[in-house]
């Protein structure tokens, strides 16, 4: 039987402090979300970097007032993240999966001079423009991630770069690596519909940027084509890529066991479905769609990023169904091995109607005591909170696990306010010494659908 243990870090900032700051489990460890900290007193300009971050630096206070800001957050967060690795049994070059949340991505490029100073070997990453720093308002800079710890367990050994970012067949838009190999697993870089094998890198818009295969939506109408053109388009360009590069590890998309993908506008969701149902025909991986307020770069409408698992006795492939109808085109978890990747899980009814009122729901749910002090305008947020923890515990059961055995929880939410009212409900659910590591991301779109308040992207144990 799996078994996991909290990781707490008495020196380092606790952004989530009812959690722990990292959660290790079969030699994995996944950390909770990442800030910089408050530090000193110091402002957060380039003053409080030593000289290797200052390469934007240009001596005026009122110019380096932006750049300044993001150098100081990127390195801050970077180090405290270090710190969390190396408390974990772990270290910045065994990171399998970075994602890095930018309440601005027009400052990317300070933040990737941090990075390349203090993470030699980037790892895959997924670099998102979010409504705002959840437990930082004045933060721009946030990561989580998850790593290997080299030596605790043989069926995952040290971690190989198997694409790197400057991969001739195919570079990356930046500097981190494409994918990276832990034993069975493959961890993609979120992967965005940039073709960097061409000069210029242009982006992919239309279906006459693709190959004819991937025109299968197209109608040869303008107006229905430049509606659904482009994110058709740009989906299957990503998945396309990601397929060519499981492939280079001896992989198909078949082994893929969990696609996260991030849209720039929700209203998008239907066309890429279809997309994502003609690259998995005979069964699809757990599956989280979000809508971030930007995605990639220069007019990317889509990235997604994917984790793979090879066939091996030890890793055979299960999947879990959903308990009343599917949502969507996915299971309700996948597992390989002792780890279980839950689909997006949404507060929502067997009929897969977003729950709206408090006698729609169970029983055991619907404790009046949440609702007590909360504005009516809150109560949508209750109604789904509750809901959805009681569907991801429904799931774990069914999966041979228990919501007491998630590793890695991620919530997504519309305003960050909302937060308190799903953590309030879920530390009745799950004891302390039980809690998963944990993030909160605030975006636009937290679920696939406008009524969506709250979603739920989460990583378990196998308990049998």
């Amino acid at each position: 039987m799996a078994q996991k243990s909290q990781i707490h870090v008495p020196d380092q900032p606790a952004v989530f402090e009812n959690f722990p700051h990292a959660v290790k489990a079969e030699g994995l460890l996944f950390l909770s979300g990442v800030r910089p900290g408050s530090g000193s007193n110091a402002p957060r300009q380039f003053s409080g970097l030593p000289e290797t971050g200052r390469e934007k630096q240009q001596g005026f206070d009122l110019v380096d007032r932006y750049e300044g800001h993001v150098a100081h957050d990127s390195w801050h967060t970077h180090q405290n993240m270090d710190a969390v690795l190396e408390a974990g049994g772990s270290a910045g070059d065994q990171v399998l999966r970075q994602h890095i949340w930018q309440s601005d991505k027009r400052f990317f490029p300070v933040y990737q001079n941090i990075r390349k100073v203090l993470q030699k070997i980037p790892s895959p990453s997924s670099g998102l423009g979010v409504t705002g720093i959840f437990g930082d308002p004045a933060g721009t800079i946030g990561i989580d991630a998850i790593a290997v710890c080299p030596g605790e367990n043989p069926d995952f050994p040290a971690r190989k770069v198997v694409a790197t970012y400057d991969d001739e067949e195919l570079p990356a838009a930046s500097f981190y690596s494409q994918a990276v190999r832990c034993g069975p697993l493959v961890f993609t870089a979120g992967h965005i519909p940039i073709d960097t094998t061409q000069k210029g890198n242009p982006l992919v818009n239309s279906f006459d940027d693709i190959p004819e295969d991937g025109r299968f939506l197209q109608t040869g109408q303008s107006h229905p084509d430049s509606r659904d053109g482009p994110i058709a388009a740009q989906s299957w360009y990503v998945y396309n890529e990601l397929k060519r590069t499981l492939e280079n590890e001896g992989l198909s998309l078949a082994d893929t066991i969990n696609s996260t993908v991030y849209l720039a506008d929700i209203r998008d969701f239907p066309t890429f479905h279809r997309i994502h149902r003609h690259f998995f025909p005979d069964a699809s991986p757990a599956l989280t769609v979000t809508g971030f307020d930007e995605v990639g770069h220069r007019g990317c409408l889509i990235e997604i990023e994917l984790t793979a698992s090879a066939n091996d006795a030890k890793f055979e492939k299960s999947y879990t169904a959903w308990p009343g109808d599917k949502p969507f085109y996915a299971p309700a978890s996948a597992r390989s091995g002792n780890l279980i990747y839950y689909s997006g899980i949404q507060g929502i009814d067997d009929r897969c109607n977003i729950v709206t009122d408090s006698k729609d729901l169970k029983a055991q749910s619907n404790d009046r005591k949440y609702y007590r002090d909360r504005p009516e305008e809150d109560h949508p947020v209750i109604h789904q909170s509750l809901a959805a923890i009681e569907l991801l515990s429904d799931i774990a059961d069914r999966s041979n696990s228990h919501i007491e055995e998630l590793v890695k929880l991620t919530v997504y939410v519309g305003d960050a306010a909302h937060f308190s009212i799903f953590e309030n409900i879920f530390l009745d659910v799950v004891p302390s010494e039980k809690l998963p590591a944990i993030e909160c991301v605030v975006i636009p779109a937290p679920g696939p659908v406008p009524e969506s308040r709250i979603q739920l992207e989460a990583i378990g144990i196998c308990t049998t």
